[in-house]
Parts: C-alpha cells; structure tokens; sequence
C-alpha cells in the first residue's frame, strides 16, 4: 500500500460521514452509560453488542468496496448481535494472559503472547465479518489463508494500531483532555477494522473465504437469510419516512440493492412491499428509479407492466423526466400505443 493510500485509511474514520456520524454516536453513548452510574451497566450491556456489530460491519463494507452503513437502530437488537461480543472476549483474553504470563511466567512470555494476539486479532475479525462464528475465527487455517492473501500489507494493520495507541498514551502522561482520550482510543478502534477491510480489498483478498471447517448453507437457509436481511432494511426506511424523512428511506433502500446479487428481483421485492404501506407515496417514488433501471438494462416488457402497475395506484404517474424518451421508445416497440400516446402528453 503506497504512502497517499496510508494517509487515506488513516483519514477515513474522521472524512467518511456515515463513520464520523457513528463515531459520534458511540462516543456519546459511551460517555452516557459512565454518567449514569448504575443504570450505565445495563446500558454498557446494551451498547457493546451494537458497537461491535458495527465495527464488523464497517470491516466487511471495506472489504468488499461498498459504502460505509449508517448506524441504524437494528444494531441494538442484543440476542441477534450476542456473537459479536467476540471482539471483546478476545480483548479481555488478551489482557487477562499477558497479565497472568507477565505476573506468573516472564515479562518476556507476556509480550509474545500479546503481540501473537494482536498479529492475528484483524484477521480473526475478518473472518468472524463473514462467518459470524467465533469458533471459525480462531480457525488456525483460515487465519493462515488470509494472512497468505494478504501478504506483507497485513502488517501495516498493527504496526499502525500500535503507534496509533503509543500515541494515545502520550497523550495520557501530558494530561490531555478526558473527551480527546475517549475520542482518540475509539478512533484507533474504528481505525483497526476499517484498515483491515481496506488492506483486504487492496489486495483483492475477499473475505468470503473458502474454510475447509465451514458448512455451506442451505438454499431455504440463504432465501430466509436474505428475506430477514431485505425486510431489516424495509423497516429501517420506513422508520425514516414515517419521520418525514423519505428521501433518507429511499436512499437507504438504494443503498442495498446496490449490493444485492440479483437486482432487478431486490427492486420488485421491495416495490411490492412498499406498495402496502399507509401511504404508496413512497412507492411511487421508488417505482421511478425502479424504472429507471429497467430502462437501462432494456428490459421493456417489465418496464412497461411497472408503469401500469403505477398507474392503478397514482393515475398521474409518470417516468423521470430523463427517462422519457426510453419509456416511449419501449412503449413504441412493444407496440403498446395507448401507453405510448400517455406519455406524449
């Protein structure tokens, strides 16, 4: 990874605003729990699974070069995000060995022991981003598989996490402001799992690794996974437009199907749910980039039962204005001159 690349990765937790919105809101919840004396435990219980979950969310959409997600309520669903506690149980093994072997063993046994964690505690939670199983994560062939990928920018990652901390406790012997050492230690962690995903797509090292251990899903598991996935996305948009905030919905709508295998299906699949809100103002918004697609990818028949479709709901309906001409070119081809004379109006 060349020196602008490095400057980058290392300024993407603070430029990126999805991050930077997601910093902040943890910095706060963080410092809330600790105000809140006794009710802050329960809070912290709360807090932990939806910041990990968060931060392996982060690594994956790096990885595979998709746009930071935005903090969204459905982290905080605690039994769902229970696995992805992970992180800090190997955090608190990290703390709790080099301790026992500093105390008990040597000095030297404990520094051994810690760098071996952290070598490989990246790697162990890029594996975990796609997995989502502990167990695998600590797969020593899967770690050994990645890090091959990976090659010599691997260490980048903790040699970058090292300094970054060394830093940080710089900053503790000056007596830096309490909310500046907050800030910075989350920063470095936010920073671990985004350079991670970074270096693993860099080095075309995707996370969807072949582990020999790993059973493959089923196809009746994949469509209910996908169906849980797509309807967590439905709601959280809806969320966004019963709080006036449609454009926010949509986009966040937008925002995965981008990502979806199969796009044209994901853009039906969520045309149709839409369509059964309170109100189909959203719908019929949504039906015009849904449009806009099928227009671009020539694909006329759909197109046009999709402006019909629109048609039954919002007798107004019509295409984006830059889609026009392709909606009465294909209208013109499929010989539908009813719809075609509609849109010469």
């Amino acid at each position: 990874m060349q020196a602008k690349a490095i400057i980058r990765e290392l300024l993407y937790p603070l430029t990126d605003m999805a991050v930077v919105l997601a910093l902040i809101i943890f910095l706060l919840l963080e410092m809330l729990a600790e105000a809140a004396g006794l009710l802050g435990f329960w809070l912290i219980i709360v807090i932990l699974p939806a910041y990990f979950r968060y931060l392996l969310c982060l690594l994956e959409a790096r990885a595979n070069g998709r746009k930071a997600p935005v903090p969204g309520i459905e982290l905080f669903n605690w039994v769902e995000n229970f696995w992805s506690l992970f992180p800090l149980v190997l955090l608190c093994l990290l703390i709790w060995g080099t301790y026992f072997f500093a105390t008990d063993v040597s000095f030297a046994a404990a520094i051994v022991l810690g760098a071996i964690i952290l070598f490989t505690y990246p790697a162990s939670m890029a594996i975990l981003a796609t997995t989502r199983s502990p167990i695998e994560s600590l797969n020593p062939v899967a770690l050994f598989v990645l890090l091959k990928n990976c090659g010599r920018d691997y260490l980048l990652i903790p040699l970058v996490i090292v300094a970054i901390f060394f830093a940080i406790w710089n900053l503790v012997i000056v007596g830096a402001p309490y909310l500046l050492l907050k800030a910075s230690t989350m920063y470095a962690s936010f920073l671990m799992f985004t350079l991670t995903g970074s270096v693993l797509h860099e080095k075309g090292a995707s996370i969807s690794l072949d582990l020999p251990r790993a059973r493959e899903p089923s196809a009746e598991q994949l469509d209910a996974n996908l169906m849980r996935e797509r309807t967590r996305v439905l709601n959280h948009a809806y969320g966004f437009v019963s709080r006036s905030n449609r454009l926010g919905g949509l986009q966040h709508i937008d925002a995965w199907i981008e990502n979806e295998a199969d796009i044209g299906a994901a853009y039906r699949w969520f045309f149709e749910q839409m369509l059964k809100w309170e109100s189909t103002e959203a719908a019929i918004i949504f039906a015009q980039t849904y449009l806009s697609w099928l227009l671009k990818q020539r694909r006329d028949i759909e197109a046009l039962k999709l402006i019909a479709r629109s048609l039954l709901v919002e007798e107004r309906f019509k295409p984006l204005p830059e889609d026009m001409g392709a909606a009465r070119a294909a209208a013109e081809r499929l010989g539908n001159d009813e719809l075609y004379e509609y849109l010469n109006r």
